[in-house]
């Protein structure tokens, strides 16, 4: 409304103003949480029969050692073929809004999803991470742009547990105790090294930890180890039971996790 009063306003005094369209960036706060938006999401994206690909992570908004540090869970979609980043959506109860700012920002410049690692962006431990999560959103787009990394989004997971998949839950063991998918199976990443052979190489291979940090370090040396077929969940655990509780919630159907995490 700003933007376009600003035009009427020019156009009155008769100065030449340009309308170059608008992102649609908005943030909105429901009950505890933040929730912001910018650009397109993949229903609209899918309504266009445009080609994407997605980053999904889930870091925390500040250094882990200071008090109320939260996640944020933020997910950028870009360009399947050029990476040119066309939306982004996050949401999370701590420093939220800014991140999208960020994006908005870029993607004003027609930034494609490689350029957001090489943001300098202001970090101390009560305002960030030293790789703020917008960097790391590029870092993971670049690999997934590239091929070098291979993923399945979260709303794939119940397919894959009704098809027996072979999922491996990578975190420590006392964590797959507080939660688990029902069929995963549970290779820490502390482990795995000396459980190669439990690691099929002629089958689809998908892993998860927490968030997706972890069964990335995995996936990266099971790949230098020859293996080809594996796959990324992306936004792990959390990301997993925040979609399925929704939606087994809406739908009343049988959960496919023994307690969400």
């Amino acid at each position: 409304a700003q933007k376009q009063a600003y035009s009427v306003a020019g156009h009155i005094h008769g100065k030449a103003s340009i309308n170059n369209g608008y992102l649609g960036t908005s943030v909105l706060k429901l009950f505890d949480s933040t929730v912001a938006t910018v650009g397109m999401n993949e229903k609209k994206l899918d309504m266009a029969g445009m080609k994407y690909n997605f980053v999904y992570i889930i870091p925390s908004d500040r250094v882990s050692l200071m008090p109320g540090v939260k996640p944020i869970h933020l997910k950028v979609l870009f360009h399947g073929v050029t990476g040119r980043i066309l939306g982004a959506q996050a949401i999370g109860e701590g420093l939220v809004e800014k991140r999208i700012d960020v994006i908005a920002t870029a993607m004003k410049f027609h930034a494609v999803i490689d350029d957001l690692k090489d943001l300098e962006l202001a970090y101390a431990p009560h305002y960030g991470i030293p790789k703020d999560p917008v960097n790391i959103a590029g870092y993971v787009g670049g690999n997934v742009l590239s091929g070098e990394l291979k993923q399945v989004p979260v709303t794939a997971v119940r397919d894959l547990v009704e098809a027996n998949a072979f999922i491996i839950d990578v975190r420590e063991e006392n964590e797959h105790a507080q939660g688990r998918l029902l069929n995963a199976v549970n290779i820490p990443l502390t482990q795995f090294r000396d459980r190669l052979s439990d690691i099929p190489k002629d089958e689809d291979v998908y892993l998860h930890c927490r968030s997706g940090q972890r069964s990335y370090y995995m996936i990266r040396v099971l790949q230098s180890l020859g293996y080809d077929r594996v796959y990324n969940i992306a936004g792990g655990f959390l990301g997993i039971c925040r979609y399925e509780y929704f939606k087994d919630v809406m739908e009343q159907r049988k959960a496919i996790v023994d307690r969400y995490g």
